[in-house]
Protein backbone atom coordinates (compact mmCIF):
# COMPACT_ATOMS: atom_id res chain seq x y z
CA UNK A 1 0.00 0.00 0.00
CA UNK A 2 1.36 3.42 -1.04
CA UNK A 3 1.04 6.22 1.50
CA UNK A 4 2.44 9.74 1.69
CA UNK A 5 4.58 10.33 4.77
CA UNK A 6 6.31 13.53 5.85
CA UNK A 7 9.81 13.63 7.37
CA UNK A 8 10.62 16.90 9.09
CA UNK A 9 14.25 18.00 9.49
CA UNK A 10 15.91 20.94 11.20
CA UNK A 11 17.84 23.01 8.63
CA UNK A 12 21.06 24.98 9.12
CA UNK A 13 21.30 27.33 6.12
CA UNK A 14 24.23 29.69 5.57
CA UNK A 15 23.80 33.48 5.68
CA UNK A 16 23.31 33.71 1.89
CA UNK A 17 20.88 30.77 1.94
CA UNK A 18 18.85 32.46 4.69
CA UNK A 19 18.61 35.60 2.54
CA UNK A 20 17.37 33.53 -0.43
CA UNK A 21 14.85 31.68 1.76
CA UNK A 22 13.47 35.02 3.05
CA UNK A 23 13.26 36.30 -0.53
CA UNK A 24 11.37 33.13 -1.59
CA UNK A 25 8.93 33.58 1.32
CA UNK A 26 8.23 37.12 0.11
CA UNK A 27 7.88 36.19 -3.58
CA UNK A 28 5.54 33.27 -2.80
CA UNK A 29 3.45 35.59 -0.62
CA UNK A 30 3.36 38.22 -3.39
CA UNK A 31 2.15 35.70 -5.99
CA UNK A 32 -0.48 34.33 -3.58
CA UNK A 33 -1.86 37.79 -2.75
CA UNK A 34 -1.85 39.00 -6.37
CA UNK A 35 -3.66 35.89 -7.60
CA UNK A 36 -6.12 35.97 -4.69
CA UNK A 37 -7.01 39.56 -5.65
CA UNK A 38 -7.60 38.50 -9.28
CA UNK A 39 -9.57 35.40 -8.21
CA UNK A 40 -11.89 37.47 -6.01
CA UNK A 41 -12.58 39.80 -8.94
CA UNK A 42 -12.96 36.93 -11.44
CA UNK A 43 -14.05 33.63 -9.78
CA UNK A 44 -13.87 31.78 -13.14
CA UNK A 45 -10.07 32.13 -13.16
CA UNK A 46 -8.39 28.68 -13.13
CA UNK A 47 -4.91 27.73 -11.91
CA UNK A 48 -3.78 27.38 -15.55
CA UNK A 49 -4.84 30.98 -16.23
CA UNK A 50 -3.00 32.13 -13.09
CA UNK A 51 0.16 30.22 -14.08
CA UNK A 52 0.22 32.14 -17.38
CA UNK A 53 0.01 35.43 -15.47
CA UNK A 54 3.30 34.70 -13.66
CA UNK A 55 5.28 35.71 -16.80
CA UNK A 56 3.71 39.18 -16.87
CA UNK A 57 4.33 39.56 -13.12
CA UNK A 58 8.02 38.68 -13.63
CA UNK A 59 8.26 41.59 -16.08
CA UNK A 60 6.66 43.89 -13.51
CA UNK A 61 8.69 42.48 -10.58
CA UNK A 62 12.09 41.27 -11.96
CA UNK A 63 13.15 39.88 -8.54
CA UNK A 64 10.63 37.04 -8.99
CA UNK A 65 13.11 35.43 -11.42
CA UNK A 66 15.72 35.16 -8.65
CA UNK A 67 13.81 32.49 -6.66
CA UNK A 68 12.66 28.93 -7.34
CA UNK A 69 9.95 29.14 -10.05
CA UNK A 70 8.27 25.97 -8.75
CA UNK A 71 7.61 27.67 -5.38
CA UNK A 72 5.64 30.40 -7.22
CA UNK A 73 3.46 27.81 -8.98
CA UNK A 74 2.93 25.97 -5.68
CA UNK A 75 1.53 29.20 -4.20
CA UNK A 76 -1.16 29.08 -6.90
CA UNK A 77 -1.86 25.40 -6.14
CA UNK A 78 -2.24 26.28 -2.45
CA UNK A 79 -4.67 29.07 -3.36
CA UNK A 80 -6.73 26.71 -5.51
CA UNK A 81 -6.83 24.12 -2.71
CA UNK A 82 -8.07 26.84 -0.34
CA UNK A 83 -10.93 27.73 -2.68
CA UNK A 84 -11.83 24.04 -3.14
CA UNK A 85 -12.13 23.70 0.64
CA UNK A 86 -14.23 26.86 0.74
CA UNK A 87 -16.62 25.59 -1.95
CA UNK A 88 -16.99 22.29 -0.07
CA UNK A 89 -17.73 24.28 3.13
CA UNK A 90 -14.66 22.82 4.87
CA UNK A 91 -13.17 26.22 5.68
CA UNK A 92 -13.39 29.95 5.17
CA UNK A 93 -12.51 31.90 2.04
CA UNK A 94 -8.72 32.28 1.55
CA UNK A 95 -7.29 35.47 3.07
CA UNK A 96 -4.37 37.66 2.09
CA UNK A 97 -1.05 36.63 3.64
CA UNK A 98 0.88 38.93 5.96
CA UNK A 99 4.63 39.20 6.32
CA UNK A 100 6.12 37.25 9.25
CA UNK A 101 3.05 35.05 9.83
CA UNK A 102 3.38 31.35 8.87
CA UNK A 103 6.47 31.94 6.72
CA UNK A 104 6.85 28.94 4.42
CA UNK A 105 7.02 27.86 0.80
CA UNK A 106 6.63 24.54 -1.01
CA UNK A 107 8.52 23.20 -4.00
CA UNK A 108 7.84 20.03 -5.98
CA UNK A 109 10.41 17.40 -6.89
CA UNK A 110 10.98 17.46 -10.66
CA UNK A 111 12.65 14.40 -12.21
CA UNK A 112 14.65 14.62 -15.45
CA UNK A 113 16.59 12.00 -17.40
CA UNK A 114 19.77 12.84 -19.29
CA UNK A 115 22.13 10.28 -20.90
CA UNK A 116 20.46 7.38 -19.04
CA UNK A 117 20.90 9.18 -15.71
CA UNK A 118 18.02 10.39 -13.54
CA UNK A 119 18.25 13.77 -11.83
CA UNK A 120 15.92 15.06 -9.10
CA UNK A 121 15.48 18.70 -8.09
CA UNK A 122 15.14 17.55 -4.45
CA UNK A 123 17.37 14.92 -2.87
CA UNK A 124 18.27 13.95 0.70
CA UNK A 125 21.60 12.43 1.77
CA UNK A 126 21.21 11.23 5.35
CA UNK A 127 24.80 9.99 5.55
CA UNK A 128 26.21 13.45 4.82
CA UNK A 129 23.24 15.11 6.57
CA UNK A 130 22.40 17.30 3.58
CA UNK A 131 19.35 18.17 1.53
CA UNK A 132 19.57 19.55 -2.01
CA UNK A 133 16.86 22.08 -2.88
CA UNK A 134 16.31 24.19 -6.04
CA UNK A 135 18.34 27.45 -5.97
CA UNK A 136 19.52 26.77 -2.40
CA UNK A 137 21.73 23.82 -3.42
CA UNK A 138 23.09 21.78 -0.45
CA UNK A 139 21.83 22.69 3.03
CA UNK A 140 22.88 21.03 6.30
CA UNK A 141 20.08 19.17 8.13
CA UNK A 142 19.59 17.18 11.34
CA UNK A 143 17.10 14.48 12.31
CA UNK A 144 16.18 10.78 11.91
CA UNK A 145 19.54 9.40 13.07
CA UNK A 146 18.33 5.79 12.67
CA UNK A 147 17.61 6.17 8.94
CA UNK A 148 20.23 5.66 6.22
CA UNK A 149 17.97 6.96 3.45
CA UNK A 150 14.37 8.05 2.90
CA UNK A 151 12.26 4.96 2.12
CA UNK A 152 10.47 6.10 -1.02
CA UNK A 153 10.13 8.63 -3.82
CA UNK A 154 10.29 12.31 -2.82
CA UNK A 155 7.20 14.25 -3.93
CA UNK A 156 7.76 17.73 -2.51
CA UNK A 157 9.46 19.71 0.25
CA UNK A 158 8.16 22.56 2.41
CA UNK A 159 10.65 25.03 3.86
CA UNK A 160 9.43 26.90 6.95
CA UNK A 161 10.73 29.26 9.59
CA UNK A 162 9.64 29.06 13.24
CA UNK A 163 11.17 31.84 15.30
CA UNK A 164 14.91 31.79 14.45
CA UNK A 165 14.85 28.13 13.39
CA UNK A 166 14.49 26.72 9.89
CA UNK A 167 12.80 23.43 9.03
CA UNK A 168 12.15 21.38 5.92
CA UNK A 169 9.34 18.83 5.67
CA UNK A 170 9.92 16.24 2.92
CA UNK A 171 6.87 14.32 1.67
CA UNK A 172 7.71 10.80 0.47
CA UNK A 173 5.53 8.28 -1.35
CA UNK A 174 6.28 5.16 0.66
CA UNK A 175 5.26 1.52 0.24
CA UNK A 176 3.97 0.05 3.49
CA UNK A 177 3.70 -3.73 3.78
CA UNK A 178 3.06 -4.33 7.46
CA UNK A 179 2.35 -7.88 8.48
CA UNK A 180 0.90 -7.08 11.88
CA UNK A 181 -0.67 -9.75 14.02
CA UNK A 182 -4.45 -9.53 14.08
CA UNK A 183 -5.55 -9.07 17.68
CA UNK A 184 -9.28 -9.22 16.81
CA UNK A 185 -9.74 -6.56 19.49
CA UNK A 186 -12.38 -3.84 19.28
CA UNK A 187 -12.52 -0.81 21.56
CA UNK A 188 -14.70 2.25 22.00
CA UNK A 189 -13.08 5.52 23.08
CA UNK A 190 -14.68 8.54 24.71
CA UNK A 191 -12.93 11.91 24.42
CA UNK A 192 -13.17 14.23 27.39
CA UNK A 193 -11.64 17.15 29.26
CA UNK A 194 -10.86 15.42 32.58
CA UNK A 195 -9.34 12.39 30.80
CA UNK A 196 -8.39 12.97 27.18
CA UNK A 197 -9.33 9.38 26.29
CA UNK A 198 -11.35 6.80 28.22
CA UNK A 199 -11.67 3.34 26.66
CA UNK A 200 -14.36 0.69 26.98
CA UNK A 201 -11.59 -1.54 28.46
CA UNK A 202 -11.63 0.68 31.59
CA UNK A 203 -8.40 2.44 30.68
CA UNK A 204 -7.86 6.14 31.36
CA UNK A 205 -5.46 8.45 29.51
CA UNK A 206 -5.22 11.63 31.58
CA UNK A 207 -5.12 15.24 30.44
CA UNK A 208 -1.65 16.77 31.12
CA UNK A 209 -3.11 20.28 30.57
CA UNK A 210 0.01 21.58 28.85
CA UNK A 211 -1.43 25.09 28.54
CA UNK A 212 -1.40 25.47 32.34
CA UNK A 213 2.37 24.89 32.30
CA UNK A 214 3.09 27.46 29.59
CA UNK A 215 0.30 30.01 30.17
CA UNK A 216 2.13 32.05 32.81
CA UNK A 217 5.25 32.28 30.62
CA UNK A 218 3.15 33.30 27.59
CA UNK A 219 1.42 36.07 29.57
CA UNK A 220 4.73 37.35 30.93
CA UNK A 221 6.40 37.52 27.50
CA UNK A 222 3.25 38.97 25.88
CA UNK A 223 3.11 41.71 28.52
CA UNK A 224 6.76 42.55 27.81
CA UNK A 225 6.05 42.61 24.06
CA UNK A 226 3.17 45.09 24.49
CA UNK A 227 5.51 47.59 26.17
CA UNK A 228 8.13 47.49 23.41
CA UNK A 229 8.34 49.56 20.23
CA UNK A 230 6.93 47.60 17.33
CA UNK A 231 9.62 46.77 14.76
CA UNK A 232 12.58 47.40 17.08
CA UNK A 233 15.34 44.80 17.60
CA UNK A 234 14.16 44.07 21.15
CA UNK A 235 10.60 43.63 19.84
CA UNK A 236 11.83 41.04 17.29
CA UNK A 237 13.78 39.18 19.99
CA UNK A 238 10.69 38.99 22.20
CA UNK A 239 8.56 37.80 19.27
CA UNK A 240 11.07 34.98 18.67
CA UNK A 241 10.95 34.08 22.35
CA UNK A 242 7.13 33.95 22.26
CA UNK A 243 7.24 31.79 19.12
CA UNK A 244 9.60 29.39 20.90
CA UNK A 245 7.18 28.97 23.83
CA UNK A 246 4.27 28.29 21.45
CA UNK A 247 6.42 25.77 19.54
CA UNK A 248 7.15 23.89 22.77
CA UNK A 249 3.44 23.90 23.65
CA UNK A 250 2.55 22.57 20.19
CA UNK A 251 5.17 19.80 20.37
CA UNK A 252 4.06 18.76 23.88
CA UNK A 253 0.45 18.44 22.73
CA UNK A 254 1.47 16.45 19.65
CA UNK A 255 3.64 14.06 21.68
CA UNK A 256 0.78 13.39 24.15
CA UNK A 257 -1.69 12.72 21.32
CA UNK A 258 0.71 10.32 19.55
CA UNK A 259 1.45 8.38 22.76
CA UNK A 260 -2.28 7.93 23.46
CA UNK A 261 -3.04 6.81 19.89
CA UNK A 262 -0.15 4.32 19.93
CA UNK A 263 -1.47 2.67 23.10
CA UNK A 264 -5.03 2.54 21.75
CA UNK A 265 -4.23 0.90 18.39
CA UNK A 266 -1.55 -1.51 19.72
CA UNK A 267 -4.02 -4.13 20.98
CA UNK A 268 -7.06 -3.44 18.79
CA UNK A 269 -7.96 -3.93 15.15
CA UNK A 270 -11.19 -1.90 15.26
CA UNK A 271 -11.40 1.49 17.02
CA UNK A 272 -14.72 3.25 17.49
CA UNK A 273 -14.61 6.96 18.26
CA UNK A 274 -16.83 10.01 18.37
CA UNK A 275 -17.05 12.35 15.39
CA UNK A 276 -16.86 15.59 17.35
CA UNK A 277 -17.77 19.02 15.99
CA UNK A 278 -15.27 21.10 17.97
CA UNK A 279 -16.45 24.39 16.45
CA UNK A 280 -20.03 23.70 17.49
CA UNK A 281 -18.98 22.58 20.97
CA UNK A 282 -17.08 25.80 21.63
CA UNK A 283 -19.95 27.90 20.30
CA UNK A 284 -22.41 26.32 22.72
CA UNK A 285 -20.12 26.98 25.65
CA UNK A 286 -19.52 30.66 24.90
CA UNK A 287 -20.99 31.59 28.28
CA UNK A 288 -18.63 29.18 30.06
CA UNK A 289 -15.21 30.58 29.29
CA UNK A 290 -13.17 28.07 31.31
CA UNK A 291 -14.86 25.01 29.77
CA UNK A 292 -14.49 26.44 26.26
CA UNK A 293 -10.80 26.99 26.95
CA UNK A 294 -10.40 23.41 28.25
CA UNK A 295 -12.10 21.98 25.14
CA UNK A 296 -9.74 23.90 22.84
CA UNK A 297 -6.74 22.85 24.96
CA UNK A 298 -7.68 19.15 24.86
CA UNK A 299 -6.63 18.67 21.19
CA UNK A 300 -9.53 16.32 20.34
CA UNK A 301 -9.13 17.08 16.63
CA UNK A 302 -5.42 16.20 16.70
CA UNK A 303 -6.09 12.86 18.44
CA UNK A 304 -8.73 11.87 15.86
CA UNK A 305 -6.55 13.03 12.95
CA UNK A 306 -3.53 11.02 14.14
CA UNK A 307 -5.80 8.04 14.83
CA UNK A 308 -7.09 8.15 11.24
CA UNK A 309 -3.75 8.04 9.46
CA UNK A 310 -2.15 5.62 11.95
CA UNK A 311 -5.05 3.19 11.42
CA UNK A 312 -4.52 3.51 7.68
CA UNK A 313 -0.80 2.74 8.00
CA UNK A 314 -1.40 -0.19 10.38
CA UNK A 315 -4.31 -1.49 8.22
CA UNK A 316 -6.79 -1.16 11.08
CA UNK A 317 -10.42 -0.07 10.99
CA UNK A 318 -11.73 3.17 12.45
CA UNK A 319 -15.46 3.77 12.86
CA UNK A 320 -16.87 7.22 13.63
CA UNK A 321 -20.09 7.54 15.57
CA UNK A 322 -22.43 10.46 14.80
CA UNK A 323 -21.77 13.60 16.92
CA UNK A 324 -25.49 13.61 17.77
CA UNK A 325 -25.37 10.15 19.36
CA UNK A 326 -26.20 10.58 23.08
CA UNK A 327 -23.43 8.38 24.47
CA UNK A 328 -23.44 10.07 27.90
CA UNK A 329 -27.22 9.91 28.41
CA UNK A 330 -27.81 6.21 27.63
CA UNK A 331 -27.34 3.39 30.14
CA UNK A 332 -24.86 0.87 28.70
CA UNK A 333 -26.72 -1.99 30.46
CA UNK A 334 -30.41 -1.42 29.68
CA UNK A 335 -30.39 1.43 27.08
CA UNK A 336 -32.47 3.68 29.31
CA UNK A 337 -32.01 7.37 28.37
CA UNK A 338 -31.61 9.96 31.12
CA UNK A 339 -31.57 13.56 29.82
CA UNK A 340 -30.35 14.85 33.16
CA UNK A 341 -26.92 13.39 32.32
CA UNK A 342 -26.42 16.31 29.91
CA UNK A 343 -25.00 18.08 32.94
CA UNK A 344 -21.27 17.33 32.71
CA UNK A 345 -20.82 17.96 36.45
CA UNK A 346 -22.43 14.56 37.10
CA UNK A 347 -19.47 12.18 37.01
CA UNK A 348 -21.42 9.00 37.90
CA UNK A 349 -24.14 7.44 35.76
CA UNK A 350 -26.84 6.04 38.07
CA UNK A 351 -29.52 4.28 36.04
CA UNK A 352 -33.07 4.72 37.35
CA UNK A 353 -34.28 1.58 35.55
CA UNK A 354 -31.72 -1.16 36.26
CA UNK A 355 -29.84 0.53 39.13
CA UNK A 356 -26.37 0.11 37.58
CA UNK A 357 -23.69 2.63 38.58
CA UNK A 358 -20.77 3.48 36.28
CA UNK A 359 -18.26 6.25 35.75
CA UNK A 360 -19.70 8.73 33.24
CA UNK A 361 -16.82 8.38 30.74
CA UNK A 362 -16.68 4.56 30.98
CA UNK A 363 -20.43 4.36 30.38
CA UNK A 364 -20.08 6.65 27.34
CA UNK A 365 -17.17 4.62 25.89
CA UNK A 366 -19.16 1.36 26.19
CA UNK A 367 -22.12 3.00 24.42
CA UNK A 368 -19.80 4.23 21.66
CA UNK A 369 -18.43 0.67 21.32
CA UNK A 370 -21.97 -0.79 21.06
CA UNK A 371 -22.98 1.78 18.45
CA UNK A 372 -19.77 1.06 16.50
CA UNK A 373 -20.52 -2.68 16.47
CA UNK A 374 -24.03 -1.92 15.18
CA UNK A 375 -22.61 0.29 12.38
CA UNK A 376 -20.00 -2.36 11.52
CA UNK A 377 -22.65 -5.09 11.19
CA UNK A 378 -24.81 -2.73 9.13
CA UNK A 379 -21.87 -1.95 6.84
CA UNK A 380 -21.11 -5.66 6.29
CA UNK A 381 -24.75 -6.42 5.53
CA UNK A 382 -24.83 -3.67 2.87
CA UNK A 383 -21.61 -4.89 1.21
CA UNK A 384 -22.87 -8.48 1.14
Amino acid sequence: MLVNKAYKFRMYPTFSQKALISKTFGCSRLIFNKMLDKKLKDPSLTRFDMNKLILSLKEEFPFLSEVDSCSLRCSIFNLEDGFKRYYKKLGGIPRFKKKGINSSYRTNNITNTYKDKTYNSISVDLKRKEITLPKLKEVKIRGYRNLNKLPGRIINATVSKEGNKYYVSVVVSEEINKETEKTRGIVGIDLGVKNLVTTSDYEYHGNPKHLTKYERRIKKVQKKLNRQVKGSNNYKKTVNKLDEIYRKLKNARKKTAEEIVKKVIENNDVIVTESLNIKEMTKKENNKKNLRKEILNSTFGKIIRILEYKCKWEEKTIIKVSPYYSSSQICSHCNNKDKEMKDIRKRKYKCRECGSVLERDINASINILNEGIRLLIERKMITE
